[in-house]
């Protein structure tokens, strides 16, 4: 009796050890999947971080009339570029939007880092940080809305006049790269924009 008893265990148990491994092998395969893509994600939010910044901070957007040459100003055209890339990454879905998330994450470390090698000190960094988050989804909504279908045709002006602080003499050029920038970034496929690789537009030039 005793040791049909065990023999009864042994076989639950030996049923309970391969069900174990099953899962062993199967979570195995699932992390290693996991993290194969967020290798690849972190290989593709340092291409698009760096497609962001190295357009956002081209000089020819920087003149007298044209975005301000400083902090503020190059934290504005990086938002619009971000914005715009991030509009983007929304048409594809949880993997667009998880890589938008990744990116934005990397933008705001770099602006971390910037405003402490200002001298900013830990607490006030804190503050500026979540300060300059607020103000970053406050663009990107307003960008979205001047670009929809439904806008008014002078409402992607007005949101690039207020937010930039461009002169008129220029705001009608920078809404047009605006709108180039956009349709550019339609044209390229959800290979391309995943993977990291962009063609901006040419910068507004003076």
């Amino acid at each position: 009796m005793t040791s049909i008893f065990w023999a009864g265990w042994g076989n639950r148990l030996f049923g309970v050890k391969q069900a174990l491994e099953g899962l062993v092998e199967r979570e195995q395969h699932v992390l290693g999947k996991l993290f194969g893509r967020k290798k690849r994600n972190r290989w593709a939010v340092d291409r698009l971080h760096q497609a962001i910044l190295a357009q956002a901070l081209k000089p020819g957007f920087y003149f007298p009339g044209g975005a301000r040459d400083n902090f503020s100003g190059r934290f504005e055209m990086t938002s619009l570029h971000a914005a715009l890339m991030f509009r983007r990454l929304r048409d594809f879905g949880p993997a667009g939007n998880e890589l938008a998330q990744e990116c934005f994450d990397a933008l705001f470390d770099g602006f971390d880092e910037a405003l402490r090698d200002m001298g900013t000190g830990d607490l006030s960094v804190g503050k500026k940080i979540r300060k300059m988050g607020e103000a970053f989804y406050g663009r990107a909504r307003a960008y979205d809305e001047a670009l929809s279908a439904t806008a008014k045709s002078d409402a992607l002006e007005n949101t690039l006049q207020r937010n930039l602080g461009i002169g008129e003499d220029y705001v009608a050029s920078f809404a047009s790269y605006v709108t180039v920038a956009e349709e550019t970034l339609q044209r390229h496929t959800e290979e391309s924009i995943m993977s990291g690789e962009v063609n901006w537009p040419k910068p507004v030039t003076k």
